[in-house]
């Protein structure tokens, strides 16, 4: 009898710190930081800022995490004389990803606010934008904490506009 309490035991501690390890590897706090090649496209042609973009995530469980996203412009694009820049952009997403070994694969559906910002000819002006956006991307795992990826995100589609883009991005696991 005591062998087997003296082995159950063993199996409890090794379970445990097992566990503690798993948890020690990642908080399940994220972040990444990357550049997105934008397209602003209507009626006139595609306009293509570029923009420095970050997310901060928290998996809410293995297969679902919630996001937050902030960027600002790095890149103004002039067509006909006029200069167009996203100033600033937000979003909050639902994350459904799955993981095959070291790769994730991803998609994101929320809600994203651009404020876009247009000059020339001595006039200015700018708009904010905002409405329903999704993704769907991929990241390699280098380790269990750092990490690279490649997504497309479309922020908004409404009234004859769209903007959308691809990021690469590299990120870090807490």
């Amino acid at each position: 009898m005591t062998k087997i309490s003296i082995l159950a035991a063993a199996l409890l501690l090794a379970a445990g710190v097992a566990q503690a390890q798993t948890a020690a590897a990642t908080s399940g706090l994220y972040g990444d930081v990357g550049y997105s090649f934008l397209n602003l496209k209507s009626d006139d042609p595609t306009i293509k800022p570029g923009a420095l973009r970050g997310i901060v995530g928290w998996d809410l469980h293995p297969n679902v995490a919630i996001e937050a996203m902030l960027a600002t412009g790095l890149k103004d694009d002039t067509v006909d004389g006029v200069k167009f820049k996203v100033t600033r952009s937000y979003g909050i997403f639902v994350t459904p990803k799955y993981s095959f070994d070291q790769f994730e694969v991803f998609g994101r559906v929320g809600y994203a606010d651009s404020k876009i910002k247009a000059s020339g000819l001595g006039l200015s002006g700018s708009d904010s934008y905002g409405s329903f956006a999704w993704g769907l991307g991929g990241r390699y795992n280098f380790s269990k904490t750092i990490y690279g990826g490649l997504d497309y995100m479309q922020y908004y589609k409404k009234d004859g506009l769209k903007v959308d883009g691809v990021t690469l991005n590299v990120g870090y696991r807490f």
